[in-house]
C-alpha cells in the first residue's frame, strides 16, 4: 500500500514537470512576438504545484523542478515488501451456521466466551444465533448488568445466556416490569434470583401470561398464595410449560391414574416435575407400581418421585427385593421399604438402605435377568 502511494506521488510530479515545460515553451513563443510588451504594472501569478516537500525532505526547495529530483527518488516496485498489517482485509463473510467464522473479528463473540456462554448450543437455533451476531457487546452490557441486579451469580450469567440468548430482544422496561410483578406478589429478592437462575426463559414471558398461569394453578389445585409461591420456587419451568401438554398430563393423573384432587395437590407440592413429564413415561410406571407392586394411590402421592423413575429400574429393583423376600411397601408394617429408596439414582444407596445386600450380589442378579 505504501509503495502504491509513493508511485502515485511520482506520477503526479512527472505530470507537473511536463506541464511546466509546456508553459515554458509557450512563454518563449510569446517573447518572440515583437508587438508583445509587458507593463510594469502587470502581475505574474506564481506557479502552483501539489508536490509535498515534507514527504521528500532531502529535496531542496530551489531544486524541486530540476531533473535531478527524479533521479534521487526511488521508484517503488510492486514486489517491495510491505510493513503494513493487511491481515484484516478479506471478502465479506457469507451466511454461516456457526460462530467460528466470526470469532476472530467479533468482540461480542470473544466477550461472551469469557462469560462462559456455550455458543455451540446457541448455534442449533438460527434465530438465536442471529440475535447475537447483529448486536455489539455494548448493546448487551445493560442486560448483563440487569441480570446481575436480579441476583444471578456472575458464574451463572454464561449459563443464563446459553439457555435464553433471546433475552437481548426484550425491552428493558418490560423486563423490569416482570420483576416488579414478582415483588408485588410477595416474592423476595432471593426468590426472584432463584427463579431467574433456575429457569432463564422466565423473563421472556409477558407479565399477563405469568399472572394467568399462576391463577390457573391456584384454581386447579386449590392452592393458597404461599403454596403458589412454593410450587413456583420448586419448579419455575412448570409455570411456563406448554399449555396443551400440561393439560394432557393433568388429565392423565386425574382420569387415567385415578388420583383424587387432594392427592393431585400432594403430588404437585411434593414433586411438581411429574406434571412436566410426558404421560407416555409416567403412565406405564404408575401401572406397574400400582398393579404389580400393589402400592396405593395415597402412598404414591406422598412419594411421587417414583413416577419420575424409569420403568426398567423399578422392575429390576422390585424383582431383586422380591427374590430376597423384602418387597414390603406398607409403611405400617415391619421391614418397610420406602419408594424414595427404590427410586434412588444410585444402586449403592438402594442396596444399602432397601435390599440390605451387597452391590455385587445385585449386579449378579441383573446379569441373570
Amino acid at each position: 500500500m505504501t509503495a502504491c502511494i509513493k508511485n502515485l506521488s511520482y506520477l503526479k510530479l512527472k505530470s507537473i514537470l511536463t506541464s511546466l515545460k509546456q508553459v515554458s515553451l509557450q512563454i518563449r513563443n510569446l517573447s518572440a512576438v515583437p508587438s508583445l510588451e509587458l507593463n510594469h504594472t502587470d502581475t505574474v501569478k506564481p506557479v502552483t504545484t501539489d508536490i509535498n516537500l515534507v514527504e521528500y525532505p532531502e529535496i531542496d526547495e530551489s531544486e524541486y523542478l530540476s531533473d535531478k529530483v527524479v533521479s534521487k527518488m526511488k521508484i517503488p516496485s510492486a514486489l517491495d515488501p510491505s510493513t503494513e498489517d493487511l491481515s484484516y482485509l478479506g471478502p465479506e463473510l457469507k451466511p454461516t451456521f456457526n460462530f467460528a467464522a466470526y470469532a476472530n473479528q467479533s468482540p461480542t463473540i470473544q466477550e461472551l466466551v469469557k462469560l462462559g456462554v456455550q455458543l455451540w448450543r446457541i448455534e442449533t437455533n438460527q434465530e438465536s444465533m442471529a440475535c447475537i451476531l447483529k448486536r455489539n457487546f455494548e448493546d448487551l452490557r445493560p442486560y448483563i448488568q440487569f441480570l446481575h441486579d436480579c441476583g444471578v451469580p456472575p458464574e451463572e450469567i454464561g449459563r443464563f445466556i446459553t439457555k435464553n440468548p433471546r433475552i437481548f430482544e426484550q425491552d428493558m422496561d418490560d423486563l423490569k416490569t416482570r420483576i416488579r410483578y414478582l415483588r408485588a406478589h410477595n416474592f423476595s429478592r432471593d426468590n426472584i434470583a432463584r427463579i431467574v437462575t433456575a429457569h432463564p426463559p422466565w423473563l421472556s414471558f409477558p407479565t399477563k401470561f405469568i399472572d394467568k398461569r399462576l391463577g390457573f394453578f391456584q384454581r386447579e389445585f386449590k392452592l393458597t398464595g404461599e403454596q403458589v409461591r412454593f410450587v413456583t420456587l420448586r419448579k419455575p419451568a412448570l409455570i411456563t410449560f406448554k399449555g396443551n401438554q400440561l393439560r394432557e398430563n393433568i388429565f392423565s393423573v386425574r382420569e387415567q391414574m385415578g388420583f383424587y384432587p387432594s392427592e393431585m395437590k400432594a403430588i404437585l407440592l411434593n414433586k411438581p416435575a411429574v406434571y412436566t413429564t410426558e404421560r407416555r413415561l409416567t403412565l406405564p410406571t404408575f401401572e406397574y407400581v400400582h398393579n404389580e407392586m400393589m402400592i396405593s394411590h395415597d402412598i404414591i402421592a406422598q412419594m411421587p418421585i417414583i413416577l419420575r423413575t424409569t420403568l426398567e429400574r423399578i422392575k429390576s429393583r422390585h424383582l431383586f427385593l422380591k427374590a430376597l423376600k423384602r418387597d414390603q411397601y406398607d409403611p405400617t408394617k415391619p421391614l418397610y421399604v420406602s419408594l424414595d429408596d427404590i427410586a434412588s439414582p444410585t444402586d449403592y444407596v438402594f442396596c444399602y438402605k432397601s435390599a440390605r445386600a451387597s452391590i455385587e450380589l445385585y449386579d449378579m442378579f441383573l446379569r441373570s435377568l
